[in-house]
């Protein structure tokens, strides 16, 4: 399906507000109230990121969370790692009102409407990013003939990110959210526990080979999730995929 090429451009921006997620994730919420910037669900920017340890502008990729049809404010969520330099200073030292450059949209982890009607979305940890911003699309722009089920894989319960959001947005008649814990659950624990696996997708995704599937999360979730997928007969042109590392 041929879209349209969306111009990559750089503008400088502001943090208006940070949000804590989860204890290791925060949300930077970017002022662009005065920047033309369109991008599609599912793409990302390149932010730079001051690193003051060694004077050097770290350049890194984030997913979007937020819909194309804010227009006024672009949020990044960022999952701190203890080896990721630009993570820590973003989830622990940036504060409301520093600037940062930002370029982009990038990426052809992409979901339109006119693509597919019905999407299965499924993420590991920070892999939500994307897919989140694909369901807040479908909401704000109250696309009720789309249907999608989320399935969300975490370690463990507070690091589940998104959950209140998620939580609402499950109340939809058109959206399904199905989340799984692999590690500690806590006693008043509903959902799945465990990886995802083949029969939990038989239980959880109606008309297998109808779906558009996005998958996102570490390299080897999501190769696995695509074998899964092509073992029940999934077409290979119907499993979009975006790897974090």
């Amino acid at each position: 399906m041929e879209r349209e090429r969306l111009p990559i451009i750089e503008f400088e921006s502001r943090v208006i507000e940070i949000k804590t997620e989860t204890p290791t994730t925060k949300t930077l919420v970017f002022d662009i109230s005065d920047i033309d910037f369109n991008f599609y669900p599912g793409q990302y920017v390149m932010l730079q990121v001051p690193y003051p340890p060694t004077g050097e502008i770290l350049k890194r990729a984030y997913s979007i969370a937020s819909p194309p049809t804010q227009k006024d404010k672009l949020e990044l969520t960022i999952k701190r790692t203890p080896q990721g330099r630009a993570s820590v200073v973003l989830t622990q030292e940036v504060k409301i009102g520093d600037r940062f450059k930002i370029k982009g949209p990038y990426g052809k982890f992409i979901w339109l409407p006119q693509m597919s009607k019905s999407i299965v979305l499924i993420g590991a940890g920070s892999g939500i990013v994307p897919l989140m911003c694909m369901l807040r699309f479908i909401k704000t722009a109250q696309l009720w003939d789309v249907s999608a089920v989320l399935l969300y894989s975490n370690t463990h319960y507070e690091e589940i990110i998104y959950r209140e959001e998620l939580d609402r947005l499950s109340e939809l008649k058109n959206i399904k959210v199905v989340h799984t814990l692999t590690r500690e659950r806590p006693e008043h624990w509903k959902g799945y526990t465990g990886r995802i696996n083949k029969d939990m997708i038989l239980r959880e995704v109606p008309n297998l080979q109808d779906n558009l599937y996005y998958l996102c999360g570490p390299p080897a979730f999501v190769d696995d999730m695509a074998s899964i997928l092509e073992g029940l007969g999934v077409e290979k042109d119907r499993i979009k995929k975006e790897k974090y590392d």
